[in-house]
Parts: C-alpha cells; structure tokens; sequence
C-alpha cells in the first residue's frame, strides 16, 4: 500500500515545503509514500479541478500553517475546510505542520495534533534539519499508526461480509452439519454471484474448528471429455497420495477415508458446471455414495472428523440437472444424497439497508454516510445487486481491491 500526501501550504512558504519534501524523499524511495503539490499540475490541467481531486484523494494531508496560509482565502476557506471534513470523516489524516509563529491553538485545526514536537514552530529552530527530521519521523509514526488502521479496516470488512446476504444457503448449510458430521452441497448460481465466496463464507462462519482441515481442491473441465475420465481421477487419487496410473473410484475413495480416519476432509470441485451431467452423476455414484455410506457404518474412525464435499457451479446450469439432489432436509435424508442449496440471487435492497445498519459500528464511514444514498448507489454500480459485483464496489468504496483481498479471504 503507498499512502498519498498532499501538500497544503502558501505560496509564502513554499521553500520549506520544498525542504520537507527532500526529508520525505527517502518515504517516497521506498514506496511507503506518493507526494503531491500544486506544482506537480501539468500544463493544460485545470487547477483547480486538478486540486480537488488530489485533495479528495489523499490518505495524509499536510498543512503547512503560517499567518499566510491563514490569510489566504484559498488554503483557509477551500482546501482547510475539505481536508478537516474528511478528516473528521476518518477518510483521511490531516496533520498541521507549524512553519512560522503564530495563534494557530483557536483556528479550526487547533485541537489537533502537530508537529514538529512541543509545537515550536520550524522557523524557530536553531537547526533547521534537526526540525525537518522531527517531522519526518512524526510523520513516519502517523504512517505506522495508519497502517496498522488499515489492517483493522480489512478485518472489520471481512467480517461484515461474511454476514451480507446468502441467509438461504447458510441456514441450509447449518442445518445438514448440525445433524451429521458428512454431507455433500451443491453450490450454484449465474456468474458472478459470488459462488467461491459462499463455499469459503460457510466453512469459515461456520465450522471454524476445521480451518486446518485437509483439502482438496480439483477443476472439474478434466470431466469435459469421457476420453480424460481416468486423468481425473487420476489428478484427485494424486492429491489423496495414491500414486498409480489408472485409478478407480473406489480406489480414490480409499484414500479418501484412510485420511478421514484421523482428520477432517473437505473436498471441492470447482465449475461443475463444464462436466456432463451424467459425469457429474457418475462421480456421485462410483466415489461420493459408497464413500459417505462407508463413513456413516458404525466402529468406523472418529465420527466426529467431517467428511464434507461441495460441489461448484459458476454459470448456472446445475438448476435444470435432474440429479439425485435434495432441496430439503427432513427425517427421510440420508448424509450420502447432496444437498441442493437455493439458487444465488441478486442482493436486494433491504439486505444491504439491513447489513448496513447491523454492521455499523465495525464499517467504515465511506459505507455508513448516508446509508439511503449508499444503497442505492451500491445497488445501481452492481447492476441490480449481482453479488460478487456489490462485494467489489463495497471494498472500492472502502479503498480496497477486491481481488487482493480476495486472494487472503478465499483459502478453498
């Protein structure tokens, strides 16, 4: 992460801000910083456009106060009052920086904290370097604390995420492991709809305890062609540690329960959806069944080890199978049939109005000003509440990219 700094000073007073930003040079070198002044505005920008976007766009704003930057109409009145607003917003950090004498303790920035220490004002240093150096470790401080800051934010984020929306899969989910330690899903919905978050939402949510689970994570495109049947299960057999060139399933199912015996085991297979259904079919009827029913006899291992399965389409298509699938839980369900969990819908309006609302206190303040507003500007950017585009728009909106976070949120 590179924080951006924005200079705000008179034109007064430009030789000492030109002497702070040679004492943040070596910030900048090591791409913990990105300085900007009014006299980084290419020829032909509009100044003042230029300006305001900068200012709206800084993580650390430095006021370089002296009488002339309270005199002037524009550091006082339009950059001053912009940058106090987003500080108190929490989307930014305005530090005041006294660069000559003056009342500064009564002007709108006087409850803040400033530099340099004990707020003697640069000017009045016998050595002025001494005096940029103080600054330049404030600062560096103020850039460990906003770090930090961040960190908390994305725990927070992921946090309240993890509670947006998907309250039918979740409560289905809930059900089938709160009765049975084995149980197969299939997850499902158009793309987009944020079907690898779901899977790695209910597991972390949910089971907790089984974070250190053994994995395995396999595409199903090999089922694309009968001709590359055996390379799958050979690819599923090497990751259960069976190494043979021609597996079948109940050999790989073997495997499978040797490692349940002593462990918890997740398996995965991602894009179920470019299989053909009855390849789909045959994998739930040659490995999945005899396996859970093998899992489910009695003076087997540790019952208490779960055996869980997830099945992962990403366009769709799974909703006109005509699999074995159950769609309910009742008396008649037996841990060996998968379950079909609802369809992945768009988020709707009172969802995100909900969330915001429930999550409040652990949101960020670019989410929760103007909630009303929020939603519908989330709901308009996301194409009607596409879920996987609402959960990038909500981590833009909180000076996040997704797809970073999503590479440290999504383990399965």
């Amino acid at each position: 992460m590179t924080v951006s700094v924005f200079f705000s000073y008179a034109r007064q007073d430009e030789d000492l801000r030109n002497e702070l930003a040679k004492h943040l040079k070596i910030l900048e070198r090591q791409g913990i910083i990105d300085t900007w002044c009014d006299r980084d505005i290419q020829a032909g920008s509009e100044r003042a456009i230029e300006i305001d976007e900068r200012l709206n766009e800084a993580d650390i704003i430095l006021l370089l106060v002296s009488a002339d930057f309270v005199a002037s109409d524009y550091c006082y009145d339009v950059e001053l009052k912009r940058a106090l607003e987003r500080h108190s917003h929490g989307e930014a950090r305005v530090i005041p920086i006294i660069s000559r004498p003056l009342d500064w303790q009564n002007t709108p920035f006087g409850k803040l904290k400033v530099l340099p220490r004990n707020e003697k004002p640069i000017t009045q240093w016998d050595n002025r370097d001494e005096a940029f150096y103080d600054i330049a470790i404030g600062i560096r401080r103020s850039l460990e604390e906003l770090f930090e800051a961040q960190k908390q934010k994305q725990v927070n984020l992921y946090r309240a995420l993890l509670k947006l929306g998907y309250r039918q899969q979740a409560r289905l989910f809930r059900r089938a492991i709160a009765s049975e330690s084995v149980a197969a899903f299939l997850i499902h919905g158009l793309p987009e709809h944020g079907q690898r978050w779901l899977l790695n939402r209910l597991i972390v949510q949910y089971l907790p305890e089984n974070l250190n689970s053994k994995d395995v994570v396999i595409g199903m495109t090999r089922l694309t062609r009968q001709t590359t049947v055996n390379a799958f299960w050979r690819e599923l057999g090497g990751r259960v540690g069976i190494k043979k060139r021609k597996l079948t399933p109940t050999e790989v199912a073997d495997g499978v329960y040797d490692w349940w015996r002593t462990q918890d085991v997740i398996l995965v297979f991602h894009h179920v959806e470019e299989s053909p259904e009855d390849a789909i079919q045959r994998m739930i009827e040659e490995f999945w069944i005899p396996l859970a029913q093998r899992v489910q006899y009695p003076g087997t291992g540790d019952r208490r080890n779960k055996l869980l399965m997830f099945l992962v389409d990403y366009e769709g298509k799974a909703e006109d199978w005509e699999l074995p699938f159950v769609e309910k839980l009742d008396a008649a369900w037996k841990p060996h049939t998968p379950i079909k969990t609802p369809e992945i819908q768009e988020f709707t309006e009172n969802e995100l109005m909900d969330w915001l609302d429930g999550e409040y206190s652990d949101l960020p303040p670019e989410l929760t000003h103007g909630i009303d507003d929020k939603v519908e500007e989330i709901l308009d950017i996301s194409e009607g509440g596409i879920p996987e585009l609402v959960l990038i728009e909500i981590c833009d909106q909180c000076g996040l990219n997704w797809y970073e976070e999503k590479d440290k949120w999504l383990r399965l």
